[in-house]
């Protein structure tokens, strides 16, 4: 069915939009790791808390985070298995310094 798959390359499109943020991918591959609260997060990924503000918005509206709060500090944790996934691709990938990450070599792996 034409739709479901259009659907289906919409929900990809806007994940692969909201993850195609240098910042938030760092933000993400912080949170895989641990539980951290807003302060750590904002130092770890060098922004300001109002940045950072906005930044976890986008990804609670997409229900990638939760949330715990302790007295006045919030913290923040990945839930989605599909940012697990797709960070774990990316450090596949683009992890190494030494490797080779021009579009002829992505074109030669195949990926």
């Amino acid at each position: 069915m034409e739709t479901t798959k259009s659907l289906a390359n919409a929900d990809a499109a806007a994940f692969l939009t909201l993850m195609g943020n240098e910042k938030r991918l760092a933000i993400m591959s912080h949170l895989i790791d641990a539980e951290l609260s807003v302060g750590t997060i904002a130092d770890k990924v060098d922004l300001s808390q109002s940045a950072l503000s906005q930044h976890l918005a986008k990804l609670r509206a997409f229900d990638l985070v939760q949330t715990r709060r302790d007295r006045q500090t919030i913290y923040y944790s990945c839930r989605s298995d599909a940012v697990r996934q797709l960070l774990h691709l990316v450090e596949q990938i683009f992890g190494s310094e030494d490797k080779d990450v021009s579009p002829v070599r992505l074109r030669q792996t195949g990926t």
